[in-house]
């Protein structure tokens, strides 16, 4: 019998610490499919993923988050208890923009393929610098296996 801190993904089990990692990774996977034919929706699977990332994070450690989507003040909770390199404090504050403002059009232009891709590079810089945190290493680590998994049975 599984823990009750496992669920089934496509009949692979992932602990619930590796679960909000692990839609992370099948955020910036879907932004790397879709990133030439629909930008504006690749840069939000981004600042998706970004979200998740800093929510895993704060769930690992046992901290409190707020359900919102603001990227800043996640950041801002996160770094009360790391230390983030400058790259990815400031790589965070580029992708907030598109947080919000690709959903509710507060922006003057949709993001092109090129601001997609960057996007991508950002969000995957971002989940490699907390997979380098100890507190977190094994769930991301974990959520990576599970997503190759999962591919590996959409495959079959």
């Amino acid at each position: 019998m599984r823990s009750v801190k496992e669920k089934l993904y496509m009949n692979v089990f992932i602990s619930k610490n590796a679960e909000l990692f692990h839609k992370a990774i099948e955020d910036i996977w879907i932004s790397e499919q879709i990133w030439k034919v629909t930008p504006n929706n690749a840069v939000w699977h981004c600042t998706q993923a970004v979200e998740k990332i800093l929510k895993g994070y704060l769930k690992c450690t046992g901290k409190n988050y707020e359900h919102g989507h603001e990227l800043i003040a996640l950041l801002e909770d996160v770094e009360v208890y790391t230390t983030l390199t400058p790259d990815t404090v400031r790589y965070i504050h580029f992708l907030n923009r598109y947080s919000t403002g690709l959903r509710y059009k507060h922006m003057t232009s949709d993001p092109t393929a090129d601001d997609a891709k960057l996007a991508i590079e950002r969000a995957k810089c971002i989940l490699s610098e907390f997979n380098n945190l100890a507190t977190v290493k094994e769930h991301i680590q974990e959520a990576k296996e599970v997503h190759k998994k999962a591919l590996g049975k959409l495959n079959d």
